[in-house]
């Protein structure tokens, strides 16, 4: 058994699909439109993240996140440095317990994306 895809549902699905194809290197399936509120992403792995919008609020438990591991702090950096000067408000990124940098970033879509 494998697991097909996971979706989440966003506040603005079109904004979320630039979010995570400009920062984090999914790609759009093809057969998308411009105004569409449901949308499959897919990474370089083969995996399918799929967002549906709905009229906010939407609504995550607090430790809920999307995460991005990449094992390099650079990296971690230089997305925290595009997101903000993209007009993105975030916290910069750090260390939690004392290891990896990581960046945490709530969305204005209603979900949170870490990346270490």
């Amino acid at each position: 058994m494998t697991i097909n895809h996971l979706n989440l549902t966003v506040t603005d699905a079109q904004g979320t699909s630039r979010l995570l194809e400009t920062y984090f290197g999914l790609t759009s399936i093809e057969g998308t439109t411009d105004d569409a509120t449901f949308l499959a992403l897919r990474d370089d792995k083969g995996f399918t993240l799929t967002v549906m919008e709905s009229k906010p609020p939407v609504t995550y438990p607090a430790t809920f996140h999307l995460g991005f591991l990449i094992h390099n702090e650079e990296r971690v950096q230089a997305i925290y440095e595009a997101l903000k000067n993209d007009g993105y408000v975030l916290e910069p990124p750090r260390r939690y317990r004392g290891k990896s940098l990581d960046l945490y970033f709530a969305t204005p879509f209603g979900f949170t994306i870490q990346v270490s």
